[in-house]
């Protein structure tokens, strides 16, 4: 669980990019960093394991993206989500966004559905496999209103 000082610095970080964050929603992230630590001891997801590391790093540099994303979209993917990073954290702020979280690891996407599990979050999916794969893939190509790729190699 993060600690009230990490709280503090999850809302003032969402203030910054014009968010609020609901309890509700800042309990979602404390147990999303509770798990991803738990998680962490079993299979590499990050380098970031200390709390503050993982509100900056993973939840607010996720949160940034937010202003960009067109309050029109009603899907997003996530390519090469690794532990859920922008994926999950967008979910937890925007309930009615319908979020895919693609990784190439098995291992990664047993962990991002337990997360989903976890966290009760609804309309968001997590598949294994390559983004080359799903690009030429016609039931994926072309069917998200907003797509994000962080830190993946190139294709």
């Amino acid at each position: 669980m993060l600690s009230e000082q990490n709280l503090s610095l999850l809302k003032e970080s969402a203030e910054h990019y014009g968010l609020n964050i609901a309890p509700g929603q800042l309990e979602k992230f404390s147990k999303y960093a509770e798990l991803l630590t738990e998680w962490n001891e079993k299979i590499n997801l990050t380098a970031i394991i200390d709390p503050e590391g993982i509100v900056i790093k993973h939840f607010s540099d996720s949160l940034s993206i937010m202003p960009l994303i067109p309050r029109e979209a009603k899907t997003f993917i996530d390519i090469g989500t690794g532990a859920g990073f922008p994926g999950i954290p967008l979910k937890i702020m925007q309930d009615h966004l319908k979020v895919t979280l693609l990784d190439s690891l098995g291992k990664r996407v047993k962990f991002l559905n337990e997360v989903c599990e976890k966290l009760s979050l609804k309309g968001i999916e997590s598949f294994h496999g390559r983004a080359e794969d799903y690009g030429t893939d016609k039931n994926y190509r072309e069917k998200y209103d907003v797509a994000s790729a962080r830190a993946v190699a190139s294709l």
